[in-house]
């Protein structure tokens, strides 16, 4: 192709080669890593447009940390757990992985997340449940036994 812009194609380490080819045959003007990885020196001196992909998980932890209210946020849900009483506690962590997601505490529980009664599908009344920011837990009261409960929460 003779003619660049507006293309940005994404590459890795060691796909300097195909990098250099494919940024000629489809006249990409910018190069952008893909999720956090480094680009090789060749691929930098293509003369093309550098875009870092900004991936809190790989080699931006430090500056994360120190600036949690720019996390990328994604809703989870949490497994069903059956109550055998009228009180029943909801893990919110079980199943992921507490090394890369947190749930945020900063944005109101009550207002941005949803306990559901999955048997008979009834969203849970937010006073009728609490956060333990200690444990990671939701203790859900007034719950029906032999229901299941699960909590929708960011993270």
């Amino acid at each position: 192709m003779t003619s660049t812009g507006r293309f940005t194609l994404p590459s890795e380490e060691n796909f300097a080669e195909k990098t250099k080819e494919l940024a000629e045959l489809w006249g990409a003007d910018a190069i952008r890593n893909s999720d956090g990885t480094h680009l090789d020196e060749s691929v930098l001196a293509l003369g093309k447009k550098i875009y870092s992909a900004y991936f809190p998980t790989r080699a931006h932890n430090e500056w994360i940390t120190l600036h949690m209210d720019e996390t990328p946020q994604v809703y989870l849900l949490t497994g069903r757990v059956l109550a055998e009483a009228d009180i029943v506690d909801v893990p919110l962590m079980d199943g992921f992985f507490e090394e890369q997601l947190k749930p945020n505490r900063d944005a109101d529980p009550h207002k941005y997340w949803e306990v559901v009664d999955r048997t008979t599908n009834e969203v849970v009344d937010a006073s009728l449940w609490t956060l333990d920011e200690d444990t990671d837990t939701v203790h859900v009261s007034g719950a029906t036994p032999m229901h299941e409960y699960t909590v929708s929460f960011l993270a």
